[in-house]
């Protein structure tokens, strides 16, 4: 199975010109050690490849009871334990530090919580400056909410620039930005917003004060409001910062009319659910995205933003699994203006037939680099319900981490879990996923060595037995790969994340 977000869009989106489409061609510090069975034989060593000591996790609120309760997800791919301290901050000055050890090989967990402090600090927002005392190991922020839950790999890195593609202010619909600031010196950050109203940069989000070591939270609604598309650049003026991006949207209020060409003033969004997104440090030529699909009850998008000047020239390019065999491959053309955003919707489209699954690459045509991101809407008849949102990737790796599987709270006890894969080369990768296990790797029960075709895809679905552990990716050719979660039957919640690479191609 795979995906597709957000409500259909009615409001004409700035400088977007679709042209062609053809055929084309791709084939506290409580930590919990996983268990899960394993095939008998010989084990390997993990990547010798070293993560990142720190990471910066923000977009969260404090748990337990609030809005979007947060929890870390901390992955140790070392044979060593790791100790590492974790300061949690919140924009209304109170903090917290906690000590942790993730035990070799494993997957522990910290729910974030303000402890002793007074009854309004649990509902504040939250971020997390975490320091590991030595490498292997990666850190994921997980979000929990009454529509799903959701999750992103946390920043291992700060920047001066920071891109959102899309989002919302409507009636049931809340878009919140995280500033997190890990250094010990304040930061100064500038907001400027493409909506369907044009440019727009309120005096509210100018000179924005992010403290040292601190957290600034902005609710854009405060003042974008009633907006079905929102795209964010934020600027740090001094300093440097880390973004994510919130969306949460509720069920909507009865009788209210909802976006699309009927909408009423004041609009709600038709399907419910929440969003994690660590934005886009730079803009790329090239976007994937390893997973696509058509079906019923299944809303896609790829959306793009321009943050520079330039008009930019792009090709989206849709591939089908097992193109070589008879599969379906498309391009579409656009001509994305300064400033502006485009949005391709895949449903009804003759080339994106329901039920054949696709990978998706965006390339700008004229060097002129862009923000992508993906979006899903499942509602009935599709067995899943929620949103989904995941930024392109721009890398292809040879090897990969998948966090956790506590990280995809909506499918912990039901629902599916897959690993979507792209080649974008000219050879064929083989793959072996292997669980981590005391820092050394072993062939997991039910995931046999996975092949994926030159300038093809793959999607796979993880058997029950890995829920809790973390994963390695092993492959013999650079891919790209992300790790989808549906919830189905009672329980609600997409989530589409991106996963650690381990190495550069």
């Amino acid at each position: 199975m795979s995906d597709a977000r957000r409500w259909p869009i009615a409001a004409t989106l700035l400088a977007v010109l679709v042209v062609a489409v053809s055929l084309g061609h791709i084939g506290t510090g409580n930590s919990a050690t996983a268990a899960a069975q394993a095939q008998p034989g010989p084990t390997s060593e993990a990547p010798a490849t070293a993560l990142s000591d720190s990471w910066f996790c923000a977009g969260a609120t404090a748990s337990p009871g609030s809005v979007a309760a947060g929890e870390l997800v901390f992955d140790n791919a070392g044979r060593a334990p790791i100790a590492g301290t974790i300061r949690l901050v919140s924009p209304i000055g109170f903090f917290r530090k906690v000590n942790i050890t993730v035990p070799p090989g494993s997957t522990s967990t910290l729910a974030e919580q303000f402890l002793g402090l007074p009854r309004r600090a649990p509902r504040s927002w939250v971020g997390a400056l975490v320091t590991l005392y030595g490498g292997m190991a990666s850190v994921s922020q997980v979000v929990s909410t009454g529509e799903g839950s959701a999750s992103q790999p946390c920043a291992s890195s700060a920047s001066t620039r920071w891109y959102f593609v899309d989002g919302a202010t409507l009636r049931n619909a809340s878009d919140h930005i995280s500033l997190l600031n890990p250094y010990p010196v304040d930061a100064i950050a500038d907001l400027s917003f493409t909506t369907e109203e044009g440019l727009e940069e309120p005096a509210a989000f100018d000179g924005v004060l992010v403290p040292a070591n601190g957290l600034t939270v902005l609710n854009l609604g405060s003042h974008l409001r009633i907006r079905e598309h929102i795209a964010v650049t934020v600027t740090a003026r001094t300093g440097q910062l880390v973004a994510f991006q919130t969306e949460l949207v509720t069920k909507p209020p009865a009788g209210s009319h909802l976006v699309g060409p009927k909408g009423g003033l004041n609009p709600a969004a038709p399907i419910d659910g929440v969003t994690l997104t660590l934005g886009a440090a730079r803009p790329s030529t090239s976007w994937w995205w390893p997973a696509g699909a058509d079906g019923d009850g299944l809303t896609e998008n790829y959306i793009a933003y321009n943050p520079g000047a330039a008009p930019a020239r792009l090709s989206l390019e849709l591939v089908s699994q097992g193109n070589a065999a008879g599969g379906v491959g498309s391009s579409s053309q656009l001509v994305l203006g300064p400033y502006g955003t485009a949005m391709v919707e895949t449903n009804g489209q003759p080339w994106a037939l329901p039920g054949i699954m696709y990978a998706v690459h965006l390339v700008s045509t004229n060097g002129v680099p862009v923000v992508a991101e993906r979006s899903v809407a499942a509602s009935a008849p599709s067995p899943a319900r929620g949103l989904g949102v995941m930024m392109g990737q721009a890398q292809p790796s040879t090897d990969w981490l998948l966090t956790g599987t506590s990280a995809m709270a909506p499918t912990k006890r039901r629902g599916q879990v897959w690993l979507q894969v792209a080649d974008p080369g000219r050879t064929a990768a083989a793959m072996n996923v292997e669980a981590l296990r005391r820092g050394q790797l072993a062939q997991v029960v039910g995931i046999p060595p996975l092949h994926v075709g030159a300038d093809g895809r793959a999607g796979f679905e993880l058997p029950a037995g890995t829920s809790g552990e973390a994963l390695v990716v092993k492959s013999s050719q650079p891919v790209l790969i992300e790790q989808d979660s549906w919830a189905t039957r009672s329980l609600t919640g997409i989530n589409l994340a991106p996963v650690v690479a381990l190495s550069s191609p």
